[in-house]
């Protein structure tokens, strides 16, 4: 197990090891990641990255493989463009998560900020807790799962998909 600490090293160099690692097969660790945008971008290969805290903007964006933990919560577009793969996040997670998700599988454990899941294509998104509004905004296809209630708005402009709700629409 790899592990990169966030503290010393730049997100884009991290970045870079995070794909040199993902080819070579190992599973990595990422340290003291304090919020910090970006993490985890543009990955194709299916290792294990454990983020150790919270992460900012775009975290697991434009991936199609790695598994993703994020310990706490995250930023704006959680999983942004997704082919496959999962992440799975034990906080909440901000405004568009798994926006245009084309296949994985996003776990958010807390709640949603608005639009997430929007114009998701495949795949699935489930919150353990409520989303805010606009959740499944023009969904094409995929599953959005929210297990407490749903903000206003929800499944507008809906194309094809579905949008299961445990508590109030």
């Amino acid at each position: 197990m790899a592990k990169i600490d966030l503290s010393v090293t730049p997100v884009r160099e991290a970045n870079e090891l995070l794909r040199k690692y993902g080819a070579e097969g190992v599973d990595v660790d990422v340290l003291n990641p304090d919020a910090r945008h970006h993490i985890g971008v543009g990955l194709i290969h299916p290792i294990n990255v454990h983020i150790r805290g919270s992460a900012g903007y775009f975290c697991a964006g434009l991936t199609d493989g790695p598994r993703f933990i994020v310990d706490n919560n995250v930023g704006w577009g959680l999983g942004d463009n997704m082919l496959g793969g999962s992440v799975v996040v034990r906080g909440n997670a901000s405004a568009i998560a798994a926006v245009a998700v084309r296949g994985a599988e996003v776990v958010v454990h807390g709640n949603l900020g608005s639009r997430a899941g929007q114009v998701m294509k495949e795949g699935t998104l489930c919150c353990a807790g409520s989303a805010n509004f606009m959740a499944g905004y023009m969904m094409y296809g995929g599953r959005l799962i929210i297990c407490g209630d749903s903000g206003e708005l929800a499944g507008q402009d809906i194309h094809g998909g579905a949008i299961y709700v445990g508590g109030t629409v």
